[in-house]
């Protein structure tokens, strides 16, 4: 598999809510934060997180986002944001696809 890190919370703390709202690239955040309690977060290179971006989408119904790092202009960060079985399906989905796929 690829080398990106995947964690998962099944529900997020009101102070970590808060720090992504603050970092993330995402429109109406805090109502879909209302409407959904599960997150993970992606970390690693660019085109493993856009293609997980991509995969996360059609595999599940999640929004998908990026939350900035100290450098703005690069993605650091991907976010999946859903309802539990939601989130966990585009994370399986996701780990299936990156392991599947080599490097030419």
């Amino acid at each position: 598999m690829a080398a990106v890190t995947i964690r998962i919370m099944k529900t997020v703390s009101t102070g970590t809510k808060q720090i992504i709202m603050r970092r993330a690239r995402m429109e109406n955040l805090p109502v879909l934060f209302e409407e959904n309690s599960a997150l993970a977060l992606l970390n690693g290179n660019v085109t493993d997180l856009i293609y997980a971006s991509d995969v996360a989408q059609k595999a599940s119904a999640v929004q998908v986002f990026e939350i900035s790092g100290n450098c703005p202009q690069h993605l650091t960060c991907l976010a999946v944001l859903g309802d539990p079985a939601a989130v966990d399906e585009a994370v399986k989905a996701i780990k299936i696809k990156l392991s599947a796929e080599v490097e030419l």
